[in-house]
């Protein structure tokens, strides 16, 4: 349903029109707002363990790399389940 206030405007979008984004509000410092102080010590704790974090995992390339590899994979069990569950969708 569609809700159209502007009698005098046309109800398709005229999608040449172009978005102006706000500039982002400066920085300013409120150490006494510990709520803010809280979150960038958490975004900079998250910002450090994202830089820890290795780009890629051998463990985890080496477990994809067995499963592409192993014929049984998935199992056919795995397979019937997952078909009755796509059936079960469909049909409802």
């Amino acid at each position: 349903m569609e809700v159209n206030l502007n009698s005098t405007q046309s109800s398709t979008p005229d999608y040449s029109q172009s978005v102006s984004r706000q500039a982002a509000a400066p920085a300013t410092d409120n150490s006494a707002n510990t709520g803010n102080t809280m979150s960038f010590e958490r975004t900079k704790a998250l910002e450090q363990s994202l830089r820890d974090t290795p780009v890629v995992r051998p463990d985890k390339v080496a477990q994809a790399k067995a499963l592409v590899n192993d014929p049984n994979y998935p199992s056919d069990e795995a397979l019937n389940r997952m078909s009755g569950l796509l059936a079960q969708h469909i049909n409802s």
